[in-house]
């Protein structure tokens, strides 16, 4: 049976946008099963006051509403307001995620993008501890994840909601962060703020701005990293990105001709 992870897009983007943009590492992924969560909130031109540019969020989606289409309508999670100290429409979120995974639940695990690495935190942190927000119910139990991927994530806050509660998230639950080292949207610092709030936290950095690596080395790393986390597998203790060669043998070539020598395997902390 496939390893089932839950895919939360960032913000402006939606789960074709997304699919799309993980479409080399879900070819590699071959025996993981992503399931492309639409958000529920659509993002107005309104809620834009600062910028009609979506590039900077890596979306290609439009506020034009005459020129939208399913795949084309830029959404969210939640849309921010009073100088982004108060998120709309997140408690209807949360209640929209609830009654998904009661429906089509289990995930093995759950990958986010940006806000959705924001989302899948909180998620994650309601997995843990239910009954932390009102329209997400202790009752029935839903299944915790078993790791959490946050990609160029960031810790929620605002005034309209206190999330001190839901963190940190325990060292029961393995989580990967990866950062891009020129991502000027999310930076590194800011992604620090949610790594800071996870007991069992690994980071990986790419050379690149905000956006999901996809590189060859980056894909065979996350086939192995979500599948570690099958029957009698090592828990995310897999060898580091650069360690992966092309063809997501652990042996790649290093600069001298030679082959490099791969990560012994440790308990992961």
């Amino acid at each position: 049976m496939p390893t089932r992870v839950l895919a939360l897009c960032g913000f402006t983007q939606n789960s074709y946008i997304y699919s799309k943009q993980l479409g080399a590492v879900r070819k590699t992924c071959k025996d993981v099963s992503i399931v492309f969560l639409e958000p529920p909130v659509v993002v107005e031109k309104a809620d834009l006051p600062w910028s009609d540019n979506l590039d900077q969020f890596g979306s290609n989606a439009t506020t034009d509403e005459t020129a939208q289409t399913p795949e084309t309508t830029p959404r969210a999670w939640w849309v921010t307001a009073n100088e982004m100290k108060t998120y709309r429409k997140f408690d209807e979120t949360v209640a929209y995620l609830h009654d998904y995974l009661s429906k089509n639940g289990p995930f093995d695990g759950i990958m986010g993008f940006s806000q959705g690495a924001g989302m899948a935190a909180i998620l994650s942190a309601l997995l843990e501890k239910p009954g932390l927000h009102p329209n997400f119910p202790s009752e029935p139990a839903l299944p915790k994840f078993k790791f959490a991927i946050f990609v160029g994530g960031f810790l929620p806050k605002a005034e309209s909601h206190d999330f001190t509660p839901y963190f940190p998230l325990p060292a029961s639950l393995p989580t990967l962060h990866i950062c891009g080292k020129n991502d000027t949207l999310i930076t590194i610092e800011r992604s620090q703020t949610l790594i800071d709030k996870c007991e069992n936290s690994r980071v990986e950095l790419h050379d690149g701005g905000h956006y999901t690596p996809s590189k060859a080395s980056w894909r065979h790393f996350f086939n192995a990293y979500i599948n570690s986390f099958g029957p009698d597998g090592t828990q995310g203790d897999v060898p580091p990105v650069n360690s992966f060669g092309p063809s997501g043998a652990n042996t790649p070539v290093n600069s001298k001709g030679g082959e490099a020598t791969p990560r012994p395997s440790t308990p992961a902390n």
